[in-house]
């Protein structure tokens, strides 16, 4: 799960639900559908909290030392939210999470 994944998950799970349009043939449109899958995939593979927070810990060891800690600390607090929109994700297909983020 990486960082990217993350963002487009949360963005997904907190934006409005906007109606599907006619724009699926673009290729932005397009490069987000195969992304998303692999996204979709990924969140499937988490099945609790615990999992999600690990994931997301091995990303904050990815950053300077100086923020890995308080990456880590901020996921503790805020895993509650963070499960919560990875399972809202989790239910959408390609099209419909990038149908949310606007790009299709």
């Amino acid at each position: 799960l990486t960082t990217a994944a993350c963002v487009t998950g949360v963005r997904a799970a907190t934006a409005p639900l906007h109606l599907l349009n006619d724009r699926d043939d673009t290729p932005l449109c397009e490069q987000c559908q195969e992304y998303a899958a692999q996204v979709l995939e990924k969140t499937k593979e988490i099945k609790n909290e615990d999992q999600l927070v690990d994931a997301l810990g091995m990303i904050c060891d990815d950053l300077p030392a100086i923020l890995s800690e308080p990456c880590k600390q901020q996921i503790n607090k805020n895993k509650d939210a963070i499960w919560d929109a990875v399972k809202k994700i989790d239910d959408l297909t390609p099209k419909e999470l990038c149908a949310q983020l606007t790009l299709c």
